[in-house]
C-alpha cells in the first residue's frame, strides 16, 4: 500500500478504535484495508481500465476518508472530494498537504446540494457507496449530470438490493434503501441522461454478509470492528477469487456511464 494511504487510514482509524497507530500501520503494511473499500477500488479500476486520468478534472461525491480522491490525484487528475463529515475532510486535507498533493482539495458539504457549490464542470465524477444513502437519489443524479462536461464519465458503485443484509448493520450505515437491482440500473441512469458503457459485479456468493455476521459474534462495536479486520484477509481473498470464476450477479454493483 502507498505510504500516503497508510497515513490516511491510520489517522482515520485511530480515533475510532483503541488500537495504537503503529499496530494499524503494521496491519496495513501486510494486508489490504479491511473494508468494502478494497473490493470497490478493484471495481473502479476494472471500469476505468484503458482510460487515462492524467489531466482530467475529477469530482469524488461523498469521498469519505478520501482514499479514492488521493488515488486519482496520484494518477495525475485534478480532484475535488466532497464529504459531509468535517473530521474526515480535515484528516484527508492533512494527509494531502503532508504528501504535497497540490492537485486535490477536500470540501465539507452536503452532497445533495452539490449543484450550489460553484464547483464548475468535470470530466469524471465518482459516486462510490453513496447513492443508497440518499433519499432523493434521482435528484442527486440530475445534479451530477449537470456537473459533467459533454461526454463526461460517471462511475457508480452501489450494493445489490437482492443481497442478504443484517438489519442492525443497515441501520448503523444509514442506508435509505437496501440497494439496487443490477439489471435495472442502466435504465435508471438513462433517465438522468447517463448511458452505461460498462458494468461489473463482485461477491457472487454473498460472502460479505457472512463476514459481517461472523464479526458480530463479539459484543461491542469496537471489538466487532477489530474482529472484522482480523477476518478481512480471508474474506477479501475469497471474494476476489469467487468474483473471478463465478459468473453470477454479486452483492456489489459497478457502472461506468457517459453523459448524453
Amino acid at each position: 500500500m502507498e505510504k500516503y494511504l497508510e497515513d490516511l487510514f491510520v489517522i482515520s482509524s485511530v480515533g475510532k478504535s483503541r488500537v495504537p497507530g503503529w499496530l494499524i500501520r503494521l496491519y496495513l503494511t501486510v494486508f489490504d484495508v479491511p473494508l468494502g473499500k478494497t473490493i470497490r477500488i478493484d471495481m473502479v479500476r476494472q471500469l476505468l481500465k484503458g482510460y487515462e486520468m492524467r489531466g482530467k478534472r475529477v469530482l469524488d461525491v461523498g469521498c469519505g476518508v478520501g482514499d479514492l480522491s488521493l488515488l486519482m490525484a496520484h494518477a495525475g487528475a485534478e480532484v475535488i472530494g466532497v464529504e459531509l463529515d468535517p473530521q474526515k475532510v480535515e484528516s484527508a486535507t492533512k494527509v494531502a498537504k503532508k504528501w504535497h498533493f497540490d492537485n486535490v482539495r477536500f470540501i465539507a458539504g452536503d452532497v445533495t446540494k452539490i449543484e450550489h457549490m460553484s464547483l464548475g464542470q468535470f470530466d469524471v465524477i465518482f459516486c462510490i457507496a453513496l447513492l443508497e444513502h440518499i433519499k432523493d437519489d434521482a435528484g442527486l443524479l440530475r445534479q451530477i449530470h449537470g456537473l459533467l462536461r459533454p461526454e463526461g464519465f460517471f462511475v457508480l458503485e452501489v450494493p445489490s438490493a437482492l443481497r442478504k443484509t443484517i438489519p442492525e448493520v443497515e441501520a448503523e450505515d444509514g442506508h435509505a434503501r437496501p440497494g439496487y437491482v443490477f439489471e435495472d440500473v442502466p435504465a435508471f441512469l438513462e433517465k438522468a441522461g447517463i448511458r452505461v458503457l460498462r458494468k461489473c459485479t463482485r461477491d457472487p456468493l454473498g460472502l460479505f454478509y457472512h463476514w459481517c455476521r461472523l464479526s458480530r459474534l463479539i459484543p461491542g462495536p469496537r471489538a466487532r470492528g477489530q474482529l472484522f479486520a482480523v477476518l478481512a484477509p480471508v474474506f477479501i481473498a475469497l471474494i476476489r477469487i469467487t468474483s473471478l470464476f463465478i459468473e453470477k450477479t454479486g452483492t456489489e454493483l459497478g457502472f461506468l456511464g457517459i453523459k448524453q
